[in-house]
């Protein structure tokens, strides 16, 4: 092999090894970026459903990055799931350089929601008729939505775990709730307050019912104003 060949030969071997250098950092970058947006995605799942109850309940988060820096963020005039969505998206992009922390920050009607969705629960009945006209009984929010028998919330951590559990359809929790209706539906039904003495409150005579209610009106005491019975009467 004479000089020119083996120069030629150099040539080649270089412009290979640069080109095999570029397709390495291509297959590399496009690796990190799959991986990055699979552990945002996935992360998102699992945060989706602290930040919708904190939108939810009009209560205010508490976002931390991985410097240990902390700050408060309100949904004044943006939704914490837009606000969420952004920071994950631009995480995704690398305009942010890590996933951030979200915590629920409690306020003086906490306590209050919990009881109020503990009672409305273990108490709230939905009945009606399916379309062919067969009568179905009054069940539970959890046995028309498929879920597993409730048992009383005490606190944020166990009812942030509660929305997590899955319906038998492989539903969360909180979206099943999202519309209660008529056996697991977003249909109609005759819904009432059971108050285990034999009365009821009507709550709808046919209607649905939604997820913040359940937490925000404590159809125990509720008074009715639209000619709707209350306690039997």
């Amino acid at each position: 092999m004479n000089a020119i060949e083996k120069n030629k030969l150099k040539v080649i071997l270089v412009i290979t090894s640069i080109l095999a250098l570029v397709f390495t950092a291509i297959v590399g970058v496009e690796y990190l970026d799959k991986k990055r947006k699979d552990r945002a995605l996935k992360y998102y799942e699992e945060i989706a459903i602290t930040v919708t109850l904190a939108d939810m309940l009009e209560m205010e988060l508490e976002c931390s990055d991985n410097t240990g820096k902390s700050w408060i963020i309100t949904n004044q005039n943006e939704s914490f799931t837009d606000i969420v969505s952004q920071d994950i998206a631009d995480y995704i992009s690398g305009k942010k350089s890590s996933l951030y922390n979200y915590k629920i920050i409690e306020n003086e009607n906490m306590q209050k929601y919990i009881d109020n969705f503990n009672d409305n629960m273990k108490n709230i009945r939905i009945s009606g008729e399916n379309g062919a006209g067969i009568p179905i009984p009054p069940k539970t929010i959890s046995e028309g939505e498929g879920m597993e028998e409730f048992e009383e919330i005490k606190n944020l951590g166990e009812l942030i775990a509660y929305m997590h559990k899955l319906t038998k359809n492989g539903e969360y929790y909180l979206y099943a709730l999202s519309v209660i209706g008529l056996d697991g539906s977003g249909l109609n039904g005759r819904i009432i307050f059971d108050m285990g003495d034999g009365t009821e409150n009507v709550i709808h005579e046919s209607g649905t019912i939604g997820i913040r209610e359940l937490f925000t009106m404590p159809y125990r005491t509720y008074e009715y104003q639209r000619g709707i019975k209350v306690g039997g009467e």
